[in-house]
C-alpha cells in the first residue's frame, strides 16, 4: 500500500546563501537514499524557509518488494561426479546455505556452469527503514560552513532544533544529535511559537499557512516579485530584474510582507551606483527606477522596496525605521564622496605603496607600474597610436588610486566604478575615466564586457597580472578551491579577447607579464620558474577556452583538435575551430582525416630531419613529396589570411597519395638514411595540417 513521508529539519535561521542549494540537496540525498534502499515512491518535493527544510515523498510502499538473490558456489564440474553424484564440495556449499543439496541449481556463468543456491529475501518493513535512513539523509545534506552546538557529536549549517518525522500519519522515532524525532511543527517564530501536531500533508501545509509561514519558496517569490512590481507602479516606476536578490529575500523570510520607503531627493546628487549598492548589497533593498528612459537610461527615483519577514499592524513604523536607516547609510556615503573628491584621484596614488597586494609581490603601487608597462606593451601589439597608448597608461597607472579612497574602502564592489568618478571630477580625459570604469569587467561568467578598447586592455592586463603573480608564487586552483577567482579571470580574459577580436598571442604577453615581475623584485628563483610557469599559465588557459567553446555548442573532440596545435592566439584558434566544424560535415572530411591519423601514428616517437629529394627513390614518394610542396605554398597562404575553411579544402588534395603511399611504399625501409627521410617527409606533412588542427583527435567512423 501506497503512503507519504513527512520530514521537516527545524534549524536556527539558515543564512539565505546556502538555502538554495540545501533544498536541492535534500531531494538529491533522499532521492538516492531511497533507491539504495530499494523503496519505490512516486515523487519528491522539497522546500526551506529560514527556519526549516521539509521534504515530501508520496507513493512510498509499506515495505521493500521481496527480491531473490542468487549465491554462487563451485563449479558444476567440481560439485558433482561424472555420475551426477554430489560430491564434498556441493554438500559442504549446500550446508554453509543452509539448504539441502536437492535446492541447489546450475546457472551458465562466463567461465562455465557453477553451482549456486537461490534465496528470496523478504522486504523490510519502510517504517524500520526510515529510522536509519532519515538520519543519513539529514546529516549527509552538504554545507560549505557547517557547525557544532552543545555536546553533541554531529554538525549541520546551524543547530537543529525539532525534527517532525511523520510516515502515513504515525512518527518515525529516531536521535540525531540531541533531538527527538516527532510529529509536531512550528509556526512564524514570533506570531505563533506553540508547537502542532501532524498526521497529513494537507494538515501540515494549512497549519503552516494559518501560523504564518509560506513554506514553498517558490510561492514566497512568486508573491514578492508580484508586491515589487504593484508597488513600482503605483509610483509610476519600476524594478529592474534582479534574480539573485529576489532569491536572496525569499530565503531571508517565511512570511513575505512587501513595504516601500522613501529617501531625500538630495543623496541623488551621489553616483547612482553608490545608492544602488547600499540599497541592494547592503540593505537588501529593491532600487526604483523611473518607468521611462533618458539618454542616460532609467533615471534612480528616490524610493526603495523592501520585504520584511512579519506581519505588521503599523507599517508606516516599520517603513520609517528602515528609510532612517538608509538615511545614515547615505550620509555616511556622501561624507565619504565629499571628503574623496577634496584632492584629485592621482593623489592618493601613494598610498597604495602602503597596500599589499600580495605578501611575496609587492603593493598595489608596484602592481600599477607592472600594468603601464603592461598596456603599453599590448597596446603597441594592437597597433595603437602615441596619443592612445599616453591615456592608456595614465588609466593604469590611476586604476588602483580609488583602493585609497574611503568610498572603497567602505564600499569595496564600487572599486573601478568610484575610480572612474572620481577620474572624470580630477580633470582625466573620459577615455581614462572609463577604462579605469571598465577595468575590472566582467564580474561574471555572463557579465557585460568593457564598451571600449583602453578598458579592455586595462581590463585583459589586470587579468593577466593577477593569473601571472598567483600561479608564480604557486597560489593555483586545486578542485574546487579557487581563492583568488582565477578561473572566472582567465574566462573573462577570453571573452574579452574574442569580443574585441584582439590579436594577441597570449603565450608572448603572459611571457612579459611574468618578466615584468621577476625583473621587479629581482628574484633570481622567480626568473627560473618563467618558463615553467608559463607552460602552467598556458594549460590553464587551454582548459577554460576548451570548456567554454564546448558549452558555445562546438563539438568537443574538433575543440581538443585545434587547441592541441596551440591556442596563443585564441580569436585564430576560434576561427580555425568554426572552419574545421564546418569542413568536417563535406563528405571529403572522413577519409582526410583518416589519411592524416595513418601519418601521425607512424611519426609518433620517430627521429626527423631535412628531406633530401635525392633519398627518394620510389616514384610514388615523388609524387607524394610534389603533391605536398604544392599543397604546402598554397595552404601557407591561405592559412597566413585566415581562411581557414579553404586552407582545409586544399589540404583534400594530399589525400589520395597519402594513400597510395602507404599502400605501394615500406617507410620504415632497412636503409636507415631512407627510412629516416620517409619519415622525415612525413613529418613535414604533419607539420602541415598540424597549422590548423591535430586531425588524430577528431572521431571518424
Amino acid at each position: 500500500m501506497e503512503k507519504e513521508l513527512i520530514l521537516e529539519i527545524g534549524t536556527e535561521e539558515i543564512p539565505a546563501r546556502f538555502l538554495g542549494e540545501a533544498i536541492r540537496n535534500l531531494g538529491l540525498i533522499a532521492e538516492q537514499e531511497l533507491r539504495n534502499a530499494s523503496l519505490s515512491y512516486n515523487t519528491i518535493h522539497t522546500y526551506g524557509t529560514p527556519r526549516r527544510l521539509t521534504l515530501r515523498v508520496t507513493g512510498l510502499l509499506e515495505k521493500q518488494k521481496d527480491r531473490i538473490v542468487e549465491i554462487l558456489g563451485p563449479p558444476k564440474r567440481i560439485a558433482f561426479d561424472e555420475n551426477g553424484v554430489p560430491t564434498k564440495a556441493a554438500l559442504g556449499f549446500a550446508k554453509s546455505q543452509g539448504v539441502d543439496v536437492e535446492d541447489l541449481v546450475i546457472v551458465e556463468r562466463e567461465k562455465g556452469e557453477v553451482v549456486a543456491v537461490r534465496k528470496t529475501i523478504r522486504g523490510e518493513k519502510t517504517k524500520e527503514l526510515l529510522k536509519k535512513l532519515i538520519p543519513q539523509i539529514v546529516l549527509s545534506i552538504p554545507f560549505k560552513k557547517s557547525m557544532r552546538w552543545g555536546n553533541v557529536d554531529i554538525s549541520f549549517v546551524r543547530p537543529i532544533r525539532w525534527i517532525l518525522a511523520v510516515y502515513d500519519g504515525k512518527t518515525i522515532p529516531f536521535v540525531i544529535g540531541d533531538v527527538k524525532s516527532g510529529a509536531t511543527t512550528r509556526g512564524h517564530r514570533f506570531m505563533s511559537a506553540k508547537p502542532f501536531r501532524i498526521r497529513t500533508w494537507e494538515e501540515y501545509i494549512d497549519t503552516l499557512g494559518k501560523n504564518f509561514v509560506v513554506l514553498d519558496q517558490d510561492r514566497r517569490k512568486e508573491t514578492i516579485k508580484k508586491e515589487i512590481n504593484k508597488l513600482a507602479e503605483n509610483i509610476n516606476g519600476k524594478v529592474q530584474e534582479d534574480e539573485e536578490l529576489l532569491d536572496t529575500v525569499t530565503h531571508l523570510v517565511e512570511f513575505p510582507v512587501v513595504l516601500m520607503g522613501s529617501f531625500s531627493i538630495e543623496f541623488l546628487q551621489l553616483p547612482k551606483e553608490v545608492l544602488i549598492s547600499v540599497m541592494r548589497n547592503h540593505q537588501k533593498y529593491f532600487p526604483v527606477f523611473s518607468a521611462t528612459t533618458n539618454p542616460q537610461g532609467y533615471e534612480l527615483l528616490p524610493y526603495f522596496i523592501f520585504v520584511c519577514g512579519t506581519p505588521v499592524k503599523d507599517p508606516k513604523i516599520v517603513i520609517s525605521g528602515n528609510e532612517k536607516v538608509i538615511r545614515a547609510r547615505f550620509t555616511d556615503a556622501k561624507f565619504f564622496f565629499e571628503e574623496d573628491t577634496k584632492t584629485p584621484l592621482s593623489k592618493k596614488i601613494e598610498k597604495l605603496k602602503d597596500m599589499v597586494f600580495l605578501s611575496d609581490l609587492g603593493t598595489y603601487y608596484d602592481k600599477t607600474q607592472r600594468l603601464e608597462k603592461l598596456v603599453t606593451y599590448i597596446g603597441k601589439t594592437l597597433g595603437l597610436q602615441e596619443n592612445q597608448l599616453k591615456e592608456l597608461e595614465r588609466a593604469a597607472v590611476l586604476s588602483k588610486a580609488d583602493l585609497a579612497t574611503q568610498m572603497v574602502f567602505e564600499f569595496p564592489e564600487l572599486q573601478g566604478i568610484m575610480g572612474g568618478y572620481y577620474a572624470r571630477i580630477s580633470g582625466e580625459t573620459d577615455l581614462v575615466a572609463k577604462a579605469i570604469e571598465e577595468q575590472y569587467m566582467p564580474t561574471s561568467r555572463e557579465g557585460k564586457l568593457p564598451e571600449t578598447l583602453a578598458g579592455a586592455i586595462l581590463s585583459i592586463s589586470d587579468k593577466i597580472d593577477n593569473i601571472s603573480a598567483c600561479f608564480i608564487l604557486g597560489l593555483t586552483p586545486t578542485g574546487t578551491s579557487d581563492p583568488y577567482a582565477l578561473r572566472r579571470q582567465a574566462i573573462a580574459l577570453i571573452n574579452i579577447v574574442l569580443s574585441k577580436e584582439l590579436n594577441l598571442e597570449l603565450k608572448k604577453v603572459f611571457r612579459h607579464s611574468l618578466e615584468l615581475i621577476t625583473s621587479q623584485f629581482k628574484n633570481n628563483e622567480l626568473r627560473e620558474k618563467v618558463d615553467e610557469t608559463l607552460k602552467s599559465i598556458m594549460d590553464f588557459i587551454a582548459e577554460r577556452l576548451k570548456n567554454l567553446l564546448v558549452s558555445e555548442g562546438f563539438s568537443q573532440d574538433v575543440v581538443d583538435a585545434v587547441v592541441a596545435t596551440g591556442c596563443s592566439n585564441i580569436v585564430e584558434s576560434k576561427k580555425k575551430i568554426e572552419a574545421l566544424e564546418e569542413f568536417r560535415r563535406l563528405p571529403e572530411f572522413n577519409p582526410l582525416a583518416i589519411a592524416f591519423k595513418r601519418v601521425v601514428n607512424i611519426v609518433k616517437g620517430q627521429p626527423r630531419d631535412k628531406v633530401e629529394e635525392t633519398l627518394l627513390v620510389e616514384s610514388t614518394e615523388h609524387l607524394l613529396y610534389q603533391a605536398f610542396l604544392e599543397a604546402k605554398k598554397s595552404i601557407d597562404e591561405k592559412i597566413s589570411e585566415g581562411r581557414y575553411k579553404e586552407a582545409l579544402i586544399q589540404m583534400k588534395a594530399l589525400k589520395e597519395p597519402i594513400d597510395r603511399y602507404f599502400d605501394e611504399v615500406l617507410v620504415m625501409d632497412k636503409d636507415s638514411r631512407i627510412r629516416k627521410n620517409r619519415l622525415s617527409m612525413l613529418w613535414e606533412i604533419r607539420d602541415l595540417f598540424f597549422k590548423i588542427a591535430d586531425f588524430s583527435k577528431i572521431n571518424t567512423p
